[in-house]
């Protein structure tokens, strides 16, 4: 009887369980429209990164070439203790801020520095040509670089980095304007209030514009071989 019960074959169900949990172990083959799928996705991907390198360069190269016209405009802010026309140079660098850190943020694929580099709103850099003391005035400045060149993510990073290190000099220029005393108190408050506006934006531009994921909150001293501190 005992020999009989030892003779006998595996249970059905038990092999049945055996076959189920092989099947799970062993890596499961995609059918051929998955692996078309897998393509077409991956080549949306790509087409989209690509054209999100390219609008970040786009908006770089715009602000290189308002980049003297700021640096005018602010030296003449400190020197006459425009109010208005400090405001309305803090304003610039605050939008232009705002959308190369948005487009930076795109390029790279991250929605939570996209989240950390925009602000509530839409802004868009002025492109009117304006007169020195009541608005700025429009100075074509030599393009540093070629438009098209090195659209990768690295490349557009360390230049908007660069930008940074200038639109930081000219912030800390229009700052001189507050030294003037006989400025309007409301037109002081606007200035000051706009003034922390564009230096919030700068500081979102910063965190798209680190290498890799963006680090909100880090203050970084030289990134891409760039001195902030400058």
């Amino acid at each position: 009887m005992v020999a009989e019960i030892a003779g006998n074959a595996v249970p059905k169900s038990l092999l049945a369980a055996r076959e189920a949990l092989a099947g799970l172990k062993a890596p499961r083959v995609k059918t051929e429209a998955e692996q078309k799928l897998d393509e077409v996705l991956l080549d949306l991907k790509s087409t989209k990164s690509k054209a999100a390198q390219e609008a970040a360069r786009r908006k770089l190269e715009r602000l290189k070439a308002r980049l003297e016209a700021l640096k005018l405009a602010a030296g003449s802010a400190a020197a006459t203790g425009d109010a208005k026309l400090a405001r309305k140079v803090a304003k610039e660098i605050r939008d232009a801020a705002r959308e190369l850190g948005r487009a930076l943020a795109a390029a790279g694929g991250d929605a939570g520095s996209a989240g950390v580099a925009a602000s509530a709103g839409t802004a868009s850099v002025a492109a009117t040509e304006t007169k020195t003391g009541e608005q700025i005035k429009t100075v074509a400045a030599p393009a540093v670089g070629t438009p098209g060149q090195g659209n990768d993510l690295a490349t557009l990073k360390s230049e908007a980095m660069g930008m940074l290190k200038e639109l930081k000099k000219i912030m800390r220029k229009l700052r001189e304007t507050g030294l003037h005393p006989n400025i309007p108190s409301k037109d002081r408050i606007e200035m000051e209030k706009m003034f922390a506006e564009a230096e919030r934006e700068m500081a979102g531009l910063q965190a798209a514009a680190m290498p890799g994921p963006a680090m909100p909150g880090l203050d970084a001293v030289s990134v891409h071989g760039v001195d902030l501190r400058a």
